[in-house]
Parts: structure tokens; sequence; C-alpha cells
């Protein structure tokens, strides 16, 4: 395929002048450099897309394509099937079938969009690694009751092998800015750790920038300091299970001494530093309903709001089970609860207005080194996505490559409509049990936000995820 120059937007996808539709949403631009406008054949029969959702919303019949992110309001039944011949006469048919509403009849969607999908990772594509996540240690202070590396051993990074992890960044990376994402265990456990590989890299004269994803019970005035400075932290993502009481139940510390509000004194230091912080609230049914006990102690106890994210997510085990959509629906409701206690809320359900190439780690090309020097392809996937190791680099890439493979969409999953908001490779251990049922539900909400108030940060898709961990998993 090859992508068409010199004419806008609205022009291939769509005539500014349609009598009877409105375009509410353009075609993301990269899409538009490598997918050419689908012509149309005579004698065909044309059908709506799979990619494209369809419903009424706050009095609007809208049309939204999760593969192209353009959405048009219309009257049109996009339910029936169309003969070419009907497509030719009427130029609103026209601009659907251009922008890929309406396709062939028979058409393997699925086998379309991994074909897309790889040619957008090929455009994204650079010479070296762009982002590494590093596990200092495995140690923790906590004991989560839900913790997947439960039974791993507590191992953590050697000076041998900080300094190794040093050189193989600066053997390995992209020539341009790279990012660091600190994870563990409890990264601040390996705090001299990531001093020492930030100064070989600072030395080294290599920039970057820093995410963490940490329970925060070791935030003092002096780490905060640090994260702001040496460390290159912009984003922090802090986990919390809920109201006091909760927290102390599920976080289990080894030793408890008020680590509930030390945390929220530390996202406080973390804010007025203007490092952008999102607490994670894992939910259940156990826990649900001390959440506007758990906002008002964080609305009470963190005075600097600003750039501070909320957001709920509901466990593994209740996503996997019977009642993921009610606790889904749950969950969406306490957006309202969120803001009005100050809060930003995090909007990750919906599609965004941009078309993510990457939904995580794993097929971004980034790595995962842990603390004995071995590298992964995803945090969550220990051991079974190991590649290699920082002394002889990559030692199997038949397993890289399968691990990640754009063309091994789930059997499941091969006709949802949101196949292009997820993340596409059989390999990924995320599921939900009602997933379609739930981005449904999701994709209503968020739309209608934006149609009675205006595009939003969750509209406006960022791909927030590849760079702040926030809900992939």
């Amino acid at each position: 395929m090859t992508g068409i120059t010199g004419v806008s937007g609205s022009e291939i996808f769509g005539q500014k002048d349609a009598q009877t539709m409105r375009e509410l949403a353009k075609a993301d631009e990269t899409l538009l450099k490598i997918l050419p406008v689908q012509k149309l054949h005579r004698g065909m029969t044309y059908v709506r897309s799979q990619f494209v959702v369809s419903m009424t919303i706050a009095g609007k019949r809208v049309a939204y394509s999760t593969l192209t992110r353009q959405m048009w309001e219309t009257d049109y039944d996009l339910d029936v099937s169309y003969k070419a011949e009907e497509i030719e006469r009427e130029k609103d048919l026209i601009a659907l079938l251009q922008g890929y509403f309406l396709v062939p009849a028979g058409k393997d969607e699925c086998s379309f969009y991994e074909g897309v999908s790889g040619m957008l990772r090929t455009l994204r594509k650079t010479k070296g690694i762009t982002g590494y996540t590093i596990l200092p240690t495995l140690a923790c202070n906590a004991r989560c009751v839900y913790c997947y590396e439960a039974g791993m051993e507590q191992t953590s990074m050697t000076p041998e092998v900080t300094e190794q992890t040093i050189r193989y960044i600066l053997k390995t990376k992209y020539d341009g800015k790279i990012e660091l994402n600190w994870f563990g265990g409890e990264p601040l456990l390996g705090g001299k750790t990531i001093d020492r590989i930030c100064e070989g890299l600072r030395d080294a004269g290599v920039e970057y920038s820093s995410g963490m994803i940490t329970n925060g019970s070791l935030l003092t005035e002096t780490i905060a300091d640090k994260m702001a400075g040496l460390w290159k932290i912009r984003h922090v993502q802090v986990s919390m299970d809920g109201a006091e009481r909760d927290y102390i139940a599920r976080k289990r510390y080894v030793h408890y001494d008020d680590e509930y509000h030390t945390v929220l004194r530390g996202v406080n230091l973390l804010a007025v530093r203007n490092i952008r912080v999102a607490i994670r609230c894992n939910v259940d049914e156990d826990n649900f309903g001390g959440i506007e006990s758990f906002l008002s102690d964080l609305s009470a106890a963190i005075p600097d709001k600003r750039g501070v994210y909320v957001y709920l997510v509901p466990l593994n085990a209740v996503r996997c089970g019977d009642h993921d959509l009610a606790m889904w629906r749950k969950v969406m409701e306490t957006e309202a609860l969120i803001r009005e206690a100050g809060f930003s809320a995090v909007q990750y359900h919906g599609s965004g207005i941009r078309l993510r190439v990457h939904h995580c780690m794993a097929d971004a090309g980034n790595v995962v080194i842990a603390p004995d020097g071995s590298l992964y392809l995803c945090e969550h996937c220990l051991p079974k996505s190991r590649f290699g190791d920082i002394v002889n680099g990559i030692t199997d890439e038949a397993a890289q490559y399968a691990f990640s493979r754009t063309d091994r969409t789930r059997e499941m999953c091969r006709t949802c409509p949101f196949l292009p908001d997820c993340t596409s490779f059989a390999s990924c251990p995320v599921w939900d049990t009602d997933c379609l049922e739930k981005r449904l539900m999701q994709f209503e909400y968020n739309v209608k936000q934006w149609l009675e108030s205006g595009p939003r940060k969750g509209m406006e898709n960022t791909e927030c995820t590849e760079e702040t961990h926030l809900p992939v998993c």
C-alpha cells in the first residue's frame, strides 16, 4: 500500500459538504500515511466493517472506526448491506466507503489489520532500544495478597550486574533520548543501584528520563529530591488498595509503621516537585465499599493536586471471573467522585482519537532487565519471555520474535471490533471475561462525555500506557 500525499484527511475520509452526516473526529494522521482511499468496485456488496461501532449516544447516532479513529454522526443504517451501485449514487456512502466504514462482504479484516499494524510498527521502528524497564531488586517490604511475583527469589542487582547494565544500555540504546522505567519488587529498596545506573548514563552524556512503579512507603524528602534530580523521574505510579483498613490488610507489610499516611505524604512530596503521580487502587467487592473514605483521605492529605491522577482497576481474579462487568461498571461510576475529590481521573476506557501503534512494552521493542541481568520482553511474563542477557545480548531470536508477533491474534479476538485498541498477540496473559461487553459499555460512556463536554484526555489518547504503565494490566 502507498500513502496519499497532498490531500487532507477530510478530503480522503469524507466530504466537508456532506448533507446527512457530520464528522465528529478525523482519521488518524499517521494511518493516512500508509492507508490509501478504499476504492469502489462495481458488482460488489459492502457491509459495515467489523471495526465500526455504531450506536445512539446522547440522542445522536454515531459511527466510530476503531481502526481509522474517524467518527461520524450519521443516520445511515450500517447494519444493512449496500450494493456498489447504491453507494456510487450517494456521496455520503462514498465517504463511508473511502474511510473503511463499509468494506467488501467476506473480507478478512483481522488479517488486514495485522498487516496495517505491522506497517505502522515498521514506521515507528528505531535503530536501537528506546526504553528499558529495570528491576534493581525483586525484594519488597510488602506482601500484597495479589502479588504475581509471590514465590520468586528476592534477588537484587550486584555491583557487577549494575556496571554491566550500564554498558549494555550504552551499547544498545537509541541515538536520541531514552526512557527508563524502574520496577521491582519495590524499586526504592534498590536506590543505590538506581543512583549508579543514572550516574553512569549521565557521565556518558546520555539523555534520559524515568518513570517508576512503587508502593510509595519509602518516599522521603531526600528520595523525592533525588527523583526530581539525578533520576529524572517524570511520572510515578503509586499502588494503593483503598482506605486504611483495607490498605493494611492487603499490603501486609512485614512491619507496619503507618505506611498508609507515609504514602500520602510521599505523593505530595512528588506533586510539589512537578512529578506526575498516578495513584492506582486495585479493587474487588471486599474493598470497594471504602473507596469514598479513601478518596476523602487522599483529598485531605494531598493539598497540591496538580498532576495527581487516581484510577481504579479490578484485580485480575475479578477480571477473569463472573463479576467482571459489574465491577467495571462500578469503577466507571467512581470517576465523578474522583473529580469531586479534586483529582484528575485517568480515562483508560473507550478508544482514543489516535491509533496506538504499540500497546505495551513487549511489542514496543523495549527490554526488561532483571536483577540477574536476564533480558525479557514483559515484566509480567518472567521467565517465559526471556530472550537473552546483558552480557551476551540476544541469545534466542526465535523466542523474542515469537512472543510478540503481531500476526498471532487470539482466535477468540479475531472478529472483535476493538482489536485495534488491544494487544494483538496471543502471548499476553491479560484478559477479561466480559471483554467485549465491557469495552462497549466504556465506549458509550466515554463518547457521551465527549459529546457533552468536548474531547477529554481519554479521547485525546497520547499513548500514555507506553509512557506511564497506566492500566495495561
